[in-house]
C-alpha cells in the first residue's frame, strides 16, 4: 500500500522562491505494530516492531504540543461515538 501526504495548503516555492533548490521527494516513515526478524528491513516501508514490544514515546508535555496517549484516546473516543450514529 502506497501511502502520501497530502499536498500542502500552501505553494512553498512561490512564498520562498530561493528554497526551490533545496526540493526533494523524501520518504516519511511511520511504525507498524508486526512480528520482525532478522530478514526484514524497515528502509523503504513501514518499521516493524515486536506486537507484544513496547513501543517507545515520550510522555514530557511539550507546550501546544499532544502526547500521543491524548491523541489516541481522542481518536478511540471519536471513533465510538462515530459507531454510535451508524
Amino acid at each position: 500500500m502506497v501511502r502520501t501526504t497530502p499536498p500542502r495548503p500552501l505553494d512553498i516555492k512561490t512564498l520562498f522562491p530561493e528554497s526551490a533548490t533545496y526540493q526533494d521527494t523524501t520518504p516519511r516513515l511511520h511504525s507498524r505494530p508486526g512480528s520482525p526478524t532478522a530478514a526484514d528491513s524497515p528502509v523503504g516501508g513501514p518499521l516493524p516492531w515486536p506486537t507484544d514490544g513496547p513501543r517507545p514515546q515520550c510522555t514530557k508535555a511539550h507546550g501546544r504540543g499532544r502526547r500521543p496517549a491524548d491523541i489516541h484516546r481522542e481518536r478511540h473516543v471519536l471513533a465510538n461515538a462515530r459507531a454510535r450514529r451508524k
